[in-house]
């Protein structure tokens, strides 16, 4: 077979060019720190890729949702734990003006005091996360509760008992939102009774207030004990989570992110091979017509 001069340009420029393209493919590699820069790199690997990023994107909005899920508990324990503190001064209270040595005025200054703690509880109920109620139900741009002047008793609940969802793993959602009316019904009405046994000077009403106290604290007890079991769960997934989102990420390095010290390496002898088929085919190139008439 014989071959032509222009054979020989062909072929020489044909594989020049091929040295810049794995020359320049390699300088991609090392200045972006990804093997796959484009998916033709490695179709496959490219696929993987994307499966694998979705994945971990997905893990980590479960993640900020849990995160977000956890701040709305631990807002409304803290919430329910000023609440307890309301319950357990307002017991004291009671104990206190049941005895029958109390007299008309001494039970008279109670009651200021408990009128008080009946406007701190209202004041509780309506703690927020954020712009959002926490004991509104979904209905959170509003209070749950408001006072019905000129009662010292708020009205009806304003709110719903609907759940505020949140996704924290495929598939599982998990309501971070408690009932609130059987967390602060129990309690307006037992203050209410221990404010009407005060106000009419009645020891006996004052002592069934206490048994109504107890309820509201058992109550509140069971509303904290619910939240906390939440959390828990929201922790212990939280720590799954995580630990998915380290597996994903070193399989997304693995396929995605280059071996720098090889790339180097390769980028290296890419340049020097680039450079001696530049240099050879200048020289096998370089004669001309007249050359071969010499």
């Amino acid at each position: 077979m014989r071959i032509t001069h222009g054979m020989m340009t062909d072929t020489t420029l044909a594989n020049i060019q091929r040295n810049y393209a794995r020359t320049e493919q390699l300088q991609r590699q090392i200045t972006s720190g990804s093997r796959i820069t484009r998916p033709s790199d490695d179709p496959i690997g490219a696929a993987h890729v994307l499966s694998f990023q979705e994945s971990l994107d997905m893990t980590e909005q479960y993640l900020s949702n849990i995160d977000q899920a956890n701040s709305w508990l631990n807002t409304t324990d803290s919430a329910l734990n000023t609440v307890t503190s309301v319950v357990q001064r307002a017991r004291e209270l009671a104990v206190q003006a049941a005895t029958d040595s109390f007299s008309a005025q001494d039970r008279a200054v109670i009651q200021a005091e408990v009128a008080q703690l009946q406007q701190h509880a209202l004041d509780l109920s309506h703690a927020k996360y954020g712009p959002y109620y926490l004991f509104s139900g979904t209905r959170s741009d509003q209070p749950g509760y408001v006072l019905a002047q000129p009662s010292t008793t708020p009205g009806a609940y304003q709110g719903n008992n609907g759940q505020i969802q949140r996704e924290i793993s495929p598939g599982v959602t998990l309501g971070v939102n408690l009932d609130a009316t059987t967390t602060f019904d129990p309690l307006f009405s037992a203050l209410n009774q221990l404010q009407a046994g005060l106000a009419a000077d009645s020891s006996s009403q004052i002592q069934s207030s206490i048994g109504a106290l107890d309820g509201a604290m058992d109550a509140i007890a069971m509303a904290r004990a619910e939240a906390g079991a939440k959390a828990n769960r929201l922790d212990a997934l939280n720590e799954r989570l995580s630990d998915v989102k380290v597996n994903l990420a070193g399989l997304l390095s693995g396929v995605k992110d280059v071996d720098m010290a090889e790339a180097i390496t390769s980028f290296s002898m890419a340049q020097a091979v680039l450079q001696a088929s530049l240099k050879a085919g200048a020289q096998a190139l370089q004669p001309s017509l007249l050359d071969y008439l010499r």
